[in-house]
C-alpha cells in the first residue's frame, strides 16, 4: 500500500495544477496525486480518473521518487505536434470566433 505523506503545500498545488497545466497527461497525474493526497487509495483513484491501478501507482511512485519534477517529464514516446507551442492562441481564437458548421 502506497502511504500518502503530503504537505498541505503539495495539496494545494496539486489542486491547482489538477486544472491549470498545460499538458493534458501530466494534468492528470496532478489529480491522481491530489486523489491521493486527499485521501484516496489506489483502486478508488484508478476508477476516479478512469485509468488501471497500475498507472496509478505508477505517478505515485514517479512522484515519491523525483517529485514534481519526475511527474511533469514527458515520455519521449509521445510525439508532440508543431502546434502545441500555440495552444493558447488557438484556443482562445476558436473560443472568440467559433468555427460554423451549416
Amino acid at each position: 500500500m502506497l502511504r500518502a505523506n503530503y504537505t498541505e503545500e503539495e495539496k494545494s498545488l496539486f489542486h491547482q495544477l489538477r486544472y491549470s497545466y498545460p499538458e493534458e497527461r501530466v494534468m492528470r497525474r496532478f489529480e491522481i496525486l491530489w486523489l491521493h493526497a486527499s485521501g484516496k487509495f489506489v483502486p478508488e483513484i484508478a476508477v476516479l480518473v478512469q485509468q488501471n491501478d497500475d498507472t496509478v501507482r505508477s505517478v505515485i511512485k514517479k512522484f515519491q521518487k523525483g517529485g514534481l519534477e519526475l511527474v511533469t517529464a514527458m515520455d519521449s514516446n509521445h510525439p508532440k505536434s508543431d502546434l502545441e507551442q500555440h495552444r493558447t492562441s488557438l484556443i482562445e481564437e476558436f473560443t472568440q470566433r467559433p468555427s460554423r458548421v451549416n
